[in-house]
């Protein structure tokens, strides 16, 4: 394998996202396999950034490409001056302003990645996807948006590999002995927000507790973003009475503590591309209920390792959170080991980096 090649990994922040952590651990990986990595940003959240200094991982701060009206002059200056091998780019803005930065520069492979399915086709889908024409790959994250962009941009059907997110699996482990409460725990790790349908888990949780279940949500995923939906859901609650079955707190960074120690999952958005978060709930051996969207239902099998709802559904949501916390001890212990045997075989990291390896080593460019 050829060594040593330079790569700069480009997205807006480290911030606490799930494309975030992929591309820290891609970097970190890329790494350890002896190319030299850079990392880009143009936003100064630093969530992830101690992982990545920890592994000798340079971050960059573009700080004049902050500026909107500027970034894409100011990100194409910084990678004519790194002339890298390789540019492998997180997001939607961080990959346009790459490929306009490749337009006039054809001296580096580019790589764009897909991190979220594609809802609608409207312009600004059409200008990003005809952008897409300038790089060497595009990689989504889940297969229901590569089937979007070989239907709707089939001209790009060529550049399309997926490769779905990856979990380390020597991190996200179950715990030793795990022993459900009395009170069962659900864990949900998702930014509190619209798309991912706060408000309609709070409507689910207004039923079962009318219907006599007993159970305890803990959803951590508060973002400064958006206050206004955060408060509107925390109204909700009280308005509710459910202060006692749901709390909604902070984003934290070691969550794996929290799939532990909790009995189940949850997940209930309305779209999603590979979720970071069902992946690892799944590595730490937990039952899933889940939205059947995008590629939700390649993970979390109906009947085996958890339940899938129609999230815009709420008597859907009721009945499958009623189903998983109703497992028998029996059935509790299966589902918790399928869970963390479909991690094992289908989120490796060897699965994920030789993935990669193949389109940095791929000598070809478009």
């Amino acid at each position: 394998m050829e060594k040593n090649k330079h790569i700069i990994c480009l997205i807006d922040s480290l911030g606490p996202g799930g494309a975030q952590r992929q591309l820290v651990g891609l970097a970190t990986f890329l790494k350890e396999k002896g190319y030299d990595i850079t990392v880009a940003i143009y936003h100064d959240n630093m969530f992830y950034g101690d992982k990545l200094l920890n592994s000798n991982v340079p971050v960059l701060y573009l700080n004049k490409a902050k500026n909107s009206g500027f970034r894409v002059w100011h990100i194409a200056r910084f990678i004519r001056k790194e002339n890298p091998d390789v540019v492998i780019s997180y997001l939607e803005t961080p990959s346009i302003c790459a490929c306009l930065s490749r337009v006039f520069n054809r001296s580096f492979k580019l790589i764009v990645s897909e991190r979220n399915t594609s809802q609608h086709t409207g312009a600004k889908e059409r200008l990003r996807f005809n952008l897409f024409r300038f790089a060497d790959y595009v990689v989504p994250n889940a297969f229901s948006q590569a089937d979007y962009i070989n239907g709707a941009f089939p001209f790009l059907a060529d550049k399309v590999v997926t490769i779905p997110n990856f979990v380390d699996l020597k991190h996200f482990i179950p715990p030793a002995k795990r022993e459900r409460h009395l009170m069962p725990e659900i864990v949900v790790a998702a930014s509190i927000w619209e798309s991912k349908n706060t408000l309609g888990l709070i409507e689910a949780v207004a039923l079962l507790k009318n219907k006599g279940c007993r159970f305890h949500i803990s959803w951590y995923g508060k973002v400064s973003s958006h206050l206004n939906y955060f408060n509107q859901c925390q109204q909700k609650i009280k308005e509710y009475h459910l202060n006692d079955y749901i709390e909604l707190k902070e984003k934290i960074q070691n969550i794996k503590e929290k799939y532990q120690s909790a009995d189940f999952f949850c997940l209930p958005s309305f779209y999603e591309g590979t979720p970071n978060v069902i992946c690892e709930a799944m590595a730490c051996g937990l039952p899933i209920a889940c939205s059947n969207v995008c590629d939700n239902n390649r993970y979390v099998v109906e009947g085996e390792n958890g339940f899938l709802f129609n999230p815009t559904d709420v008597n859907s949501i009721v009945f499958s959170l009623e189903q998983l916390i109703s497992l028998d001890a029996i059935d509790y212990e299966k589902y918790c080991m399928r869970s963390r045997n479909r991690a094992e075989i289908m989120l490796s990291l060897e699965i994920f980096t030789e993935s990669y390896l193949k389109l940095i080593d791929n000598n070809e460019l478009c």
